[in-house]
């Protein structure tokens, strides 16, 4: 599979080129790979030359392997097809799987209070256009310690302004009711009922996007969890999978998210679906190992809640005690994640170039790890960086307070007066001119800082990148198979011990097993695990009137079945040879 694929994307990055005409040193290192946050120059760290030999010696081990003919006499679109269906299997037997729609709705709820979040939006045009697609496997945590004490700042005056908003937009929120209230009763004139529906539509379409609207009237009609067909078109399935991210994610950035949250607020727009989550009191009685896992949240909230009214009793004075210990103490934050992430997405400067849309675009891939989950969008490529509101407001008070002082402060007379104003008016001049360079820097220092963020991020968490995510695929694949048929096997040499006689009994004691043994809760895939074994003839699987009995065959009996398997392989390579 590894030298199929290989074939495939290097021929498929060949007639790109080829088509274009161009194969400057650019186009070579667009292709190269990184492994482990690593990167290599060239295609596999080798040049262009060099990339005929190697191909040369990728063909002929198809050959030897009795794999696909020579595909030269393909087109690029054959290529690329045949590179996508084994990535897709590569994809199912490691166990990844498509962002799902409550996945989407849990970074979106997240992001609500999650203050460390990147002030980043995505632009969903541009991304529609790239076909991005993603893959997720497992959750974890991920923590930060220190001292934060810039983060605490922040929180604290995140805070006094939400408070300020609240308080401004209090007020607002009965007569927002009370006209939402007379915009249902007014059905009386048909004409102004026309005028309602279509200010009701105006303020939808302001904060929402197009496709949240469309969520909002089929939610229960939302399929999540599938893998895309090997068959179907990655870029199809790209198109369904983008909508779905607008629609939840949306394009708006922080402004808009706080119109939004008003209105919701007032009761004049609907509100986004829930994602439904269990809680831990109602799972109690589950048994161990099929009870979800409940991943722990601290948040810069949960740290100042020694500090808050309620745990001081209204004291003053032990509120400020608590307050400088939270301040300067050393704390934890934790935040759910993705343990890990598959981009895949066309590049952008191969789609502008190429002229015949109907030629599939070769894809390129990412894996990241431990991505947080309310910082989903900085995987996604043409990101747009945004401004907090917190950022503008220090920004907007410092050049308020500047121009305030420098109106005040100046005085208008005439030159005639005055001759001296004449160098007084060039000093003032001056010192505005100097006010604006020193806003226009900040809000520059802040969008930079911004950037080094979201770089670092993406260099600190990238696991591979270019082909080297097919290595770790690959490696990712082979292990989950053999684990999961491995275990399978293992409970049914200790039949008697475990009772194990069907899939269902099976797939149970394996999960039970590793819960007591390792803590570890997992759902096992059982059919898969089958799959295997039956291929290899390790296990006999006879029908019955329930359904069917698997019996493993001993430990001596496999290992000969394993050796006559791998012998016949070689020696078919050698008659090949």
């Amino acid at each position: 599979m590894l030298e199929e694929m290989r074939t495939s994307y290097m021929l498929t990055q060949r007639h790109q080129e080829e088509g274009d005409g161009t194969a400057t040193a650019t186009d070579n290192s667009s292709t190269s790979d990184v492994v482990n946050g690593k990167a290599s120059s060239g295609f596999f760290g080798i040049t262009q030359q060099d990339g005929t030999l190697f191909l040369t010696r990728s063909l002929g081990l198809r050959t030897l392997l009795g794999l696909t003919p020579d595909p030269d006499s393909q087109t690029r679109v054959a290529f690329a097809t045949q590179f996508q269906r084994s990535f897709m299997n590569l994809l199912r037997n490691a166990q990844f799987e498509e962002l799902s729609a409550q996945d989407l709705l849990l970074t979106y709820a997240l992001n609500s209070d999650y203050l460390l979040t990147l002030p980043i939006y995505v632009d969903w045009k541009k991304a529609a256009q790239s076909n991005a697609i993603i893959f997720r496997r497992g959750y974890a945590t991920e923590r930060q310690k220190g001292l934060l004490l810039v983060e605490k700042l922040d929180y604290l005056q995140s805070k006094f302004l939400q408070n300020v908003f609240f308080s401004l937009s209090k007020p607002l929120k009965k007569p927002g009711k009370w006209l939402n209230e007379a915009l249902k009763r007014s059905t009386d004139n048909p004409g102004f009922q026309i005028w309602i529906d279509k200010l009701r539509i105006w303020l939808k379409e302001q904060t929402y996007a197009d496709n949240s609207l469309l969520l909002i009237e089929t939610w229960d009609k939302l399929s999540s969890d599938q893998l895309p067909d090997a068959d179907v078109p990655i870029w199809i399935a790209a198109q369904r999978a983008v909508s779905r991210y607008e629609g939840i994610l949306s394009p708006v950035g922080p402004r808009g998210r706080l119109l939004r949250r008003l209105l919701k607020w007032t009761g004049l727009i609907p509100s986004l679906p829930e994602a439904t989550i269990r809680s831990n009191n109602e799972t109690k009685h589950v048994e161990g190992h099929v009870r979800p896992n409940f991943l722990p949240r601290i948040t810069l909230a949960n740290i100042w809640e020694p500090a808050s009214r309620e745990s001081c009793n209204n004291n003053i004075w032990e509120i400020v005690k608590a307050s400088f210990g939270i301040l300067f103490g050393r704390s934890t934050l934790q935040e759910p994640a993705f343990q890990e992430l598959i981009l895949l997405y066309t590049d952008e400067a191969a789609q502008s170039e190429n002229k015949d849309t109907s030629e599939m675009l070769p894809l390129q891939l990412k894996i990241y790890e431990r991505i947080p989950i309310p910082d989903l969008p900085v995987v996604f490529p043409h990101k747009k960086l945004s401004f907090r509101i917190l950022d503008t407001v220090r920004l907007d008070i410092a050049t308020v307070i500047g121009l305030l002082a420098y109106v005040v402060n100046y005085k208008f007379e005439s030159l005639a007066s005055s001759p001296s104003a004449f160098l007084l008016d060039i000093v003032a001049g001056s010192a505005l001119v100097i006010l604006a360079f020193r806003v226009a820097l900040g809000y520059k220092q802040t969008r930079d800082r911004y950037q080094l963020l979201v770089n670092k991020t993406l260099y600190e968490k990238t696991l591979a990148s270019g082909f080297g995510s097919v290595y770790f695929l690959l490696d990712a694949s082979e292990q989950q198979q053999y684990k999961e048929a491995f275990l399978a096997y293992a409970m049914l040499l200790c039949r008697k011990k475990y009772q194990v006689s069907t899939r269902a009994s099976i797939k149970d004691t394996c999960e039970r097993f590793m819960y007591e043994k390792f803590k570890a809760k997992i759902e096992m895939p059982i059919d898969k695990a089958m799959e295997t074994l039956v291929r290899l003839g390790l296990v006999i699987e006879l029908p019955t009137d329930d359904g069917s009995s698997v019996i493993g065959l001993p430990c001596s009996e496999a290992y000969e079945i394993l050796k006559s398997r791998w012998d016949g392989l070689l020696e078919q390579e050698t008659e090949q040879g």
